[in-house]
């Protein structure tokens, strides 16, 4: 089973790589590109980036790779670039040697035009520069008004918080991406390991408390015992099930990894398929709690230099 993003055909789980940057996570980066590797080695071809991850250090570091391996690579231009859009590639590009997927990383501040980064997109392919464009963190009408800006090259994927302990996008992106042929891409798919019942000291983690708040109610430990039961079953490990849950949700989950490890977890999600009854069991033990929350960052309220200056002094 493959995915296909526009043009691109991809492995049906990626890599993300926020903890190459380095910043935000307690981790050692060479070790994290070993287990990147580790994943490519077993299969997993598709992995995800963006401008803003250790301000750049994540792509530098991921250029090595791509360099050596046949991989299809993405990255994100930040929405506080809005009028930089060019530049901003070709400086990831610089980085990268290569951009395959383009992705607008979060909606422009509500008093800039929306279709001005999308139409820069586009002529980045009419330039050769990218090969397909997407989006990331629009949902609802957000979502449908940047899809009506594009005008010669349509979005490929949207790119949304989405996973088992949180899934509103079933809501607000899901239906939108289907009518317009758009691939849903899950990021933080595994709750930054809050859907496994674990959650590390990393600052990354710390950003994202509302996820960890979530996996402590009741029903959050519903959710994750539904999945243990289920890896227990199927002897399988718990991060596998819940990245086969999103396959069967139709979603390409993207999850970092620290180690060769969670590296074999990437290789055994891509030969897991869950059945019916399964899927069911993880929704169910959510119920609608679920459902609840926002999926469009409230930073792009506030104006693209005071954006610039919060991502100086808290690096991500």
């Amino acid at each position: 089973m493959r995915r296909r993003l526009g043009s691109l055909d991809v492995s049906v789980v990626g890599i993300g790589a926020w903890q190459l940057g380095g910043r935000a996570w307690n981790v050692d980066v060479r070790e994290v590109l070993s287990a990147v590797e580790r994943a490519v080695e077993l299969g997993v071809d598709f992995v995800d980036t963006a401008e803003i991850y250790g301000a750049g250090r994540s792509e530098l570091m991921l250029g090595e790779l791509v360099r050596r391996r046949d991989v299809t690579v993405a990255t994100k231009v930040g929405g506080h670039n809005y009028g930089r859009v060019e530049k901003a590639a070709r400086a990831s590009l610089a980085r990268l040697g290569r951009i395959d997927l383009y992705q607008l990383h979060w909606p422009p501040p509500p008093y800039a035009p929306l279709c001005r980064p999308i139409r820069d997109m586009e002529r980045l392919v009419d330039a050769g520069l990218v090969r397909e464009i997407g989006l990331s963190n629009f949902a609802g009408r957000l979502l449908e008004e940047a899809l009506a800006c594009a005008k010669r090259h349509e979005p490929v994927s949207v790119q949304v918080h989405y996973n088992p302990l949180y899934r509103r996008a079933e809501l607000e992106v899901f239906p939108i991406a289907g009518r317009a042929g758009l691939t849903v891409v899950s990021w933080s798919p595994l709750a930054k390991g809050a859907a496994l019942g674990r959650w590390g000291p990393d600052r990354a983690r710390r950003i994202d408390g509302s996820v960890r708040k979530r996996a402590t109610t009741e029903w959050g430990r519903r959710v994750v015992e539904a999945v243990m039961r289920i890896a227990e079953a199927r002897s399988v490990s718990p991060a596998a099930v819940v990245l086969a849950w999103h396959k069967a949700k139709g979603a390409l989950p993207i999850p970092g990894v620290k180690s060769p490890a969670q590296a074999e977890a990437l290789a055994e999600a891509l030969r897991l398929d869950l059945d019916e009854g399964e899927v069911k069991a993880i929704d169910g033990a959510a119920g609608p709690q679920a459902l609840e929350g926002g999926l469009v960052p409230r930073a792009r309220l506030l104006p693209a230099t005071l954006q610039r200056l919060l991502l100086s002094l808290y690096p991500i």
